[in-house]
C-alpha cells in the first residue's frame, strides 16, 4: 500500500517499504490471530488486515493522537477485523495466543513487550519488531538470544525516494529502519 493512501497526521507511521518488509517476516498468509504493538496510524495493522480479511488483527496503542487517527483510517478502509484498544504493553494486552506479533513502539517496556510476545506466540509464530535507534534494536536483539525463539534476524533498511529539486532530482532519505525478526520455538 502507498504512504499516501494513509489519512496522516504527525503520529509516526511505518513507511511502505519498510511495512512491505516486516509484512514478509511476519509471515500471516494462513494466520487467524495478529497483534500489532504500538501501532501508531495503523498502517502496519490497516494493511494486515485488508490483504488477509480471515485475519483477526489486535492493535494496542497508548498515545490519544495514534488512536484518533487510526480510528479514522479503519473508517478510511472500512476495515472490519481489526480491534482497537487504548492502553499500555503489555499490562493491557488481551491474554491470548497470537499466531504473529509485530512491535512498532515498546516507550520503556522493551523487554517486558518481548518476553509478553514470546510467551504469547503460538509454535512456529513470527516475532517482528521496527526500530530507528540503534540500542533500542541492540537491547531486543540480546534480549531475544536468551529466550525461546530461533531464526533470530537484524536487518537495516535504507530508503530515499526521488525528489525533484528546481531543475534537478536527487533521492531525499527516510530514517534508516531496524527490522528484527525472530520465529517462536516449538514448545
Amino acid at each position: 500500500m502507498r504512504d499516501e493512501d494513509f489519512l496522516r497526521t504527525k503520529v509516526p507511521m511505518t513507511k511502505s517499504e519498510v511495512r512491505s518488509i516486516s509484512l514478509d517476516k511476519l509471515q500471516l498468509q494462513g494466520k487467524t490471530s495478529f497483534l500489532d504493538i504500538g501501532s501508531g496510524t495503523g498502517s502496519v495493522s490497516l494493511q494486515a488486515a485488508l490483504e488477509f480479511p480471515a485475519l483477526q488483527v489486535t492493535a494496542i496503542e497508548k498515545n490519544d493522537d495514534a488512536i484518533a487517527i487510526m480510528q479514522e483510517n479503519m473508517v478510511h478502509f472500512k476495515t472490519k477485523n481489526i480491534q482497537l484498544l487504548q492502553g499500555e504493553a503489555p499490562a493491557d494486552i488481551p491474554d491470548q495466543q497470537y499466531d504473529a506479533i509485530f512491535v512498532g513502539g515498546s516507550g520503556s517496556n522493551l523487554t517486558a513487550i518481548i518476553d509478553f510476545a514470546v510467551a504469547h506466540l503460538a509454535d512456529g509464530g513470527a516475532l517482528v519488531l521496527n526500530f530507528i535507534l540503534q540500542e533500542n534494536a541492540f537491547e531486543a536483539f540480546k534480549h531475544l538470544q536468551s529466550v525461546d525463539v530461533t531464526e533470530l534476524e537484524m536487518v537495516e533498511t535504507r530508503i530515499a525516494k526521488w525528489h525533484a529539486l528546481g531543475q534537478g532530482h536527487f533521492f531525499k532519505p527516510q530514517n534508516p529502519t531496524l527490522i528484527v525478526s525472530a520465529i517462536r520455538k516449538v514448545r
